[in-house]
């Protein structure tokens, strides 16, 4: 075993412990699904079928931990011209299928597949590939913004319409890669500026077609979600006597979602009061049982109300061990892409996880994202344990080049001691 699994040990502790955790969390917080069933969901159901997305991200991890890192480099820009396809069909009508009101997956051979889980993973692959490919030739900004910038835009663009905040996500993603790949800081403040001004046109037009248009607008699809974004904003920023919300321009579905929606957020922060230091206990949540999405976007505030704050901050301490063990291994790293691809998949795990604890704690507005490796999921669970495995093949890599180099540094050493004792023996001989 010991030579089978090579790589960062500790990042495969952390996995392990997070699959566990999972485990034990989304059979927990399941009951929502059984209680509320009328199809004779049990909770054993619930279990079985966590157990099948933990075992396919095991092997999505295994298979991506075997892939040498010199595949991912040739398939890079491969992976996000799929990636782009995989957005574009999404407003094919027979394609896609909705959710929540918002399309984010494919329907493909009977299963929903969630198109943006692979787009993250293509788009960090890409910048990786486009990073050590042309950094010399991306002094201008005119080369930065055709070589890179462009095709980042245009998958943010692609995604806003089904998901402002997974686009959001992207971008800050993408930025902390091209930071910390030390691109040209005024081509990263121009990017700063320019997406400000971007997103201040997108809410302008959109006010505007308001205006003229009144509530239709909304029927547009990039203009609901972007209502929705600013409900979740003045939600999230009123106080629950606030009465100044202008809620009179949406639709009756509209105004439910966002019920739910504070109705959800309201009892995660029921879920993490009542959970104290020490916790309930697992098992005992009993917010479990009002929130329709405890396996998922709110299982941390049920982590938090059975295992207390000792629970949550071993969660927390999770992700940040795991993100300061990725950086190490990005230090290592001598090629450009190896670098920028496990700094790219750490910050984007370890994001959208905080993003989603900080949902739960509500210092954010409600975002929808998941918490990797430990929410219930098929899509998710695949893709980012397939992440993990990418990180892992890096770090097996540099395991291996530095074990090759100590074999040549002993073979350089014995050599050099033959060589002391040869001369020693001559100097006795005369």
């Amino acid at each position: 075993m010991k030579n089978f699994i090579k790589g960062d040990k500790i990042i495969w502790f952390i996995v392990i412990l997070l699959w566990m955790i999972s485990l034990i969390a989304v059979f927990s917080s399941g009951s929502f699904l059984a209680r509320g069933s009328s199809s004779g969901i049990e909770k054993t159901n619930v279990l079985f079928e966590q157990l099948r997305s933990i075992a396919m991200g095991c092997a999505a991890l295994l298979v991506c931990y075997f892939i040498n890192i010199g595949v991912y480099r040739k398939v890079a820009p491969i992976a996000f011209g799929i990636s782009l396809l995989m957005l574009l069909m999404l407003f094919v009508p027979g394609l896609r299928a909705e959710t929540n009101g918002a399309v984010r997956g494919l329907k493909i051979a009977g299963h929903t597949v969630q198109v943006f889980e692979f787009v993250k993973v293509g788009t960090v692959l890409f910048i990786a590939w486009v990073i050590e490919k042309y950094s010399d030739n991306m002094y201008r900004f005119k080369d930065y913004f055709l070589k890179l910038l462009m095709w980042i835009l245009i998958v943010c663009v692609l995604i806003v319409p089904n998901s402002f905040s997974s686009a959001l996500l992207i971008a800050v993603v993408s930025f902390m890669i091209m930071y910390f790949m030390e691109i040209k800081g005024t081509h990263l403040l121009l990017t700063i500026g320019g997406a400000l001004a971007l997103v201040a046109l997108l809410f302008g037009v959109y006010h505007l077609t308001l205006g003229i248009f009144g509530e239709k607008a909304n029927d547009v699809g990039i203009f609901n979600r972007l209502a929705t974004v600013e409900n979740r904003i003045k939600s999230f920023t009123s106080s629950d006597s606030d009465t100044t919300l202008d809620l009179s321009k949406l639709t009756p579905a509209q105004l439910a979602k966002i019920d739910n929606e504070n109705r959800q957020s309201e009892n995660a922060k029921i879920a993490i009061a009542e959970g104290g230091i020490f916790g309930k206990g697992a098992g005992h949540s009993t917010q479990r049982f009002t929130l329709s999405m405890a396996f998922s976007d709110f299982i941390f505030s049920i982590i938090v109300e059975e295992y207390g704050l000792i629970g949550g901050i071993l969660v927390i301490a999770l992700y940040l061990i795991f993100l300061f063990r990725c950086i190490s291994i990005a230090r290592k790293c001598t090629a450009p892409f190896s670098q920028a691809l496990v700094l790219g998949l750490a910050f984007l795990i370890t994001t959208q996880a905080f993003l989603h604890i900080l949902v739960n704690v509500r210092l954010l507005p409600i975002t929808g994202h998941t918490l990797p490796l430990i929410s219930h999921g098929g899509t998710a669970y695949l893709v980012l344990s397939g992440a993990v495995g990418m990180i892992l093949s890096v770090s097996r890599t540099i395991d291996k080049q530095l074990e090759e180099q100590k074999k040549v540094d002993l073979i350089d050493e014995d050599q050099e001691q033959v060589t002391i004792e040869n001369d020693e023996n001559e100097q006795d001989n005369n």
